[in-house]
């Protein structure tokens, strides 16, 4: 019985979340199995998918490639003994991950890719962002040339006449993808039935695996190798827990300062925050400079009131993030607790 399954990847909020919500809502027939790789000590992306009842495995530490592969043979074993549990596997990629290393089980190894075809690699691409992160980062390059399908996304940000300038750098890069536009409210239909004819031409690379023997039955075993990438060394991320609430205003002031004069080499924002004198729990998140603020859900009488919110970039300076945070927290939360 094949698990069909699709990876989603695309540097730092892309909105690959985003996408995910959307093809869950556009797909409630489909049972899904949802693995989330979170770059950091604690993730929070899971928490961001609006269908909690999913299956969702979180992967969140050790270097991004080699971390994901020796942690998702044992997810996939797993997966395995519950496949009448779902219909198709989705994997969330975090931001800064090189696909290759994700998909090199699906391709490499027979067994795991007899019974989970891969059937679409999909980076999706943050169009007003995307030209500066391919001159920064390695990262970014590798998620697009590795991938078959380039979703643009956001669009509605940018001129039509730049969308176009777009496709054409990006098939420049990658001439084997397909590739598709659109934004939140406006995504494209991708057919996920039809596995990729491109994808191992695609993923041809001097460094594949060739040591891997036929296995006749799960459960499979990790191969014995081991690669070094060097191009997430500079990247770190930043985690910070509060166990009293935020002020609205102070949080929005000083972070949209940060973001607008000091954020250099930070590339991502995100955090579930409470907020003084509010019922609900909100998202904040920063892509570039832009920052955002909404209501998620209302707390619930059994969850433990806090915040998470976590910095992902390169030198970040923990000393002074914890001092603006610290800045922010609601002055008068003892005197309304106490009274």
């Amino acid at each position: 019985m094949k698990k069909p399954v699709t990876i989603l990847t695309g540097f730092l909020g892309a909105g690959k979340t985003t996408f995910l919500n959307h093809l869950l809502e556009q797909n409630k027939d489909t049972r899904y199995a949802i693995i989330e790789n979170e770059f950091g000590e604690r993730g929070i992306d899971n928490e961001l998918v609006i269908r909690p009842n999913e299956s969702i495995v979180e992967l969140n530490n050790g270097c991004l490639c080699c971390s994901i592969n020796d942690n998702l043979y044992e997810i996939l074993n797993e997966l395995h003994e519950r496949k009448d549990q779902f219909d198709e596997l989705i994997i969330e990629a975090t931001g800064v991950a090189d696909p290759r290393g994700l998909a090199e089980p699906f391709i490499a190894h027979p067994l795991i890719k007899k019974h989970f075809p891969i059937s679409a690699i999909i980076c999706l691409i943050d169009s007003e962002l995307v030209e500066s992160q391919l001159e920064e980062t390695e990262e970014a390059i590798n998620q697009i040339t590795f991938s078959d399908v380039l979703l643009i996304n956001k669009t509605d940000l940018v001129s039509d006449d730049y969308v176009l300038h777009l496709e054409s750098r990006l098939s420049q890069m990658n001439p084997l993808a397909r590739l598709v536009k659109g934004f939140k409210s406006a995504y494209p239909q991708i057919d996920f039935i039809k596995e990729s004819e491109n994808l191992e031409s695609i993923f041809q690379t001097k460094d594949k695996v060739n040591s891997i023997n036929e296995t006749l039955s799960f459960p499979v075993q990790k191969p014995h190798h081991h690669h070094h990438h060097k191009h997430t060394e500079e990247v770190n991320s930043e985690t910070f827990i509060f166990n009293r609430p935020f002020d609205f205003d102070k949080l929005y002031h000083y972070l949209f300062v940060y973001l607008t004069f000091q954020s250099k080499g930070l590339y991502r924002m995100k955090g579930l925050v409470w907020l003084n004198g509010k019922d609900e729990e909100y998202v904040i998140q920063s892509v570039g400079k832009r920052f955002d603020i909404q209501e998620k859900s209302k707390w619930t009488a059994t969850r433990q009131k806090q915040s998470t919110i976590v910095f992902i970039g390169k030198q970040l300076q923990r000393q002074g993030l914890e001092k603006l945070l610290k800045q922010c927290l609601a002055s008068d939360y003892q005197n309304q607790k106490a009274s």
